[in-house]
Order: structure tokens, then sequence, then C-alpha cells
């Protein structure tokens, strides 16, 4: 006689039976997805300025980027300062980079400390120009960081008609710092 014990166990080995199947055929995220935007790891400081329509700011910026999680993840810690008054934090940010499955494109999660937060894409350009666009109401925002050597070059653009006019609102220029 079959009893609700005996379905259950039955269920129990078919439910394990079918998860190590699905493990050993699923295919894995690769090991190193990211490893292409690997020129930005590392940690670097500059300077900067913003824009948004009240004057310029100028602030000094430090950037740490770390690869993650066997390569699949690029971290990226960013702190803006004031230079005027040292040690006063006008900028916090935290962002993540993956690997979207299409190569050349990753998927960038990044959160302020004023508890903004957003998923973008991001597509490298060439091997060392990476470019991700946000869209909010009425406007495109992209930005574009590009590194030469120990040169790391970002700039911030704003258009209000689709992507045929765009002005610079944001730009930062940082110096890789020597490792150790």
């Amino acid at each position: 006689m079959i009893t609700i014990k005996h379905l259950k166990r039955a269920m129990t080995v078919m439910a394990a039976a079918l998860l190590a199947v699905l493990a050993t055929t699923m295919p894995t995220h690769a090991r190193d997805a990211a490893a292409p935007l690997n020129y930005l790891v590392g940690e670097w400081t500059g300077e900067g300025w913003v824009d948004m329509g009240q004057g310029r700011m100028e602030f000094r910026q430090h950037e740490r980027i770390t690869s993650r999680l066997d390569g699949n993840i690029i971290t990226i810690e960013g702190t803006g300062s004031d230079p005027a008054n040292a040690g006063v934090t006008v900028f916090e940010a935290f962002a993540v980079l993956s690997a979207s499955g299409k190569p050349g494109e990753f998927t960038m999660r990044s959160y302020t400390r004023e508890g903004q937060a957003g998923t973008f894409p991001a597509v490298l350009e060439t091997p060392n120009r990476l470019v991700w666009t946000i869209t909010v109401p009425g406007r495109l925002i992209r930005y574009r960081s590009e590194v030469t050597g120990d040169r790391w070059i970002e700039t911030g653009e704003a258009s209000v008609d689709g992507g045929s006019k765009w002005m610079k609102f944001f730009e930062m220029r940082l110096d890789r710092m020597p490792a150790g």
C-alpha cells in the first residue's frame, strides 16, 4: 500500500535526481566573464567637476576597483570630497559590473549613499573605453570612461533631444596609484 510517507520520499528522491541532472547539464557562468574590464582594477585618485545647472563644483575623487568572484564581477567604490574642506565627503557610490551574456556587454548596478540605485546597460566600445547610459524622463545621460596607460578620463553628458545633441556636465581625471 502506498502511503503519503512513501509518496513524499519518492518525490524527494526524484527532485534530488532532477537537481543532480540539471546541475551537470546547465551551463555555468564563465569564469573571468568580466575580465575585459580588468584594465580598471586598482586604486585611482584625481580631480573632477560637475555642473548640474547651478554652477560648476569641483571635487577630489578616489576610486577603488576590484575583480571579485573568480573574475565574474568588477566592483567600483567611489568617494568624492570637497577640495576646499578636506575630509568632507560630497559623493559616495558603489557599483557592480557583471557580464550580460554578449561579448563586450555588461550590466551595471549602482548605489549612492543618498539612497539612489539603478541598473544600466554598459558597453565596452574599445578595449579600454566603457560607456553606460541612463534613461530618465525627458533626458538621456551617457557616461564614457576611458583609460590610457595609468590615466582614467570619464565624462558625463546629457541629451534632451533623444541623443542628437549632448551637453557635458561632468568630467573626472584620475591617475592610477602605485600598487602596494
